[in-house]
């Protein structure tokens, strides 16, 4: 089911003091299975796209597409929409209310028309899905688990009803190391499955480990598109949107510029380590 913007743009506050372009003529295509990156700095039109792609904000010309098909036209089924797009905002724990874990879960799906015993295996499946066992904490308050398990109940929430495009607000914002590397090992899971992810982060590092794409954007418009070997390795026009290119990326820049013999275009961490020892002749190994 890929999912198109044609021509999208964007306007807060039209026709006021306040009137504010957000998202200009954009144009891009995710296709299915894909594991996309988006990248910007504050106020590029990053939050508004995911929202244009989610349905939650209309478009002010173009459109949006879902399986060839406009979101936004009146005879769309909006319940097909919410079926198949799941989106997570930023701290997304932030949004648990109801009394269990079971409920919290089963929310979404008992307005989308699941019956008791399909809502019931639907959360389930939702929890294992993120590491957690339904029997445990079925019953359990959600409000009384760790800031990252609160977070994987709230991604279950989202993917209860089995979405196949899964878009992601800085989900790993906030997540100690450990909890980060977790979720971001989920997500691929996921993806491996078949669920394409978008995700918008400020993590370069986590977006070169995990992403196979990244798009860039500019005030907003797409600046960069490609592989995340093609955008990270083009630093200076990274930096010229106010995107750093990660860790790993830099230190192997620096390296190079030492006189150590570092591929060009190494991203990764564990490119990065496999080139260092190679250089030193396999010291360490």
């Amino acid at each position: 089911m890929p999912i198109s913007l044609e021509s999208v743009s964007y306007t807060y506050a039209p026709g006021t003091a306040f009137q504010c372009r957000a998202i200009d003529g954009l144009s891009l295509t995710v296709d299915d299975g894909e594991f996309v990156g988006i990248m910007g700095s504050t106020g590029s039109g990053k939050s508004t796209l995911i929202q244009l792609m989610a349905g939650l904000l209309t478009p002010s010309s173009g459109r949006v597409l879902l399986d060839g098909e406009d979101i936004h036209q009146k005879s769309y089924d909006r319940i097909k929409l919410r079926r198949r797009v799941g989106l997570v905002f930023q701290y997304p724990e932030y949004q648990l209310f109801e009394r269990t874990v079971e409920k919290d879960v089963g929310f979404a799906l008992r307005r989308l028309g699941y019956g008791p015993e399909e809502t019931r295996e639907a959360v389930r499946r939702a929890l294992k899905t993120v590491g957690l066992d339904y029997d445990k904490v079925r019953d359990k308050s959600p409000l009384g688990f760790s800031g990252g398990e609160k977070r994987r109940i709230a991604i279950a929430g989202v993917l209860a009803s089995d979405p196949g495009i899964l878009i992601l607000d800085e989900p790993v914002a906030g997540l100690d190391p450990l909890g980060r590397d977790a979720f971001l090992d989920m997500l691929e899971g996921l993806n491996a499955k078949g669920v394409t992810i978008l995700m918008v982060s400020h993590n370069a590092d986590a977006l070169s480990e995990h992403a196979r794409r990244i798009v860039t954007l500019k005030e907003g418009r797409v600046f960069l598109d490609g592989s995340v070997k093609e955008v990270f390795s083009d630093i200076f026009a990274l930096k010229s949107c106010g995107i750093c290119c990660g860790q790993s990326r830099l230190a192997a820049e620096l390296l190079r510029e030492r006189g150590m013999d570092i591929p060009e275009g190494t991203v990764k961490y564990a490119e990065l380590l496999s080139a260092v020892l190679s250089a030193r002749g396999g010291e360490g190994k």
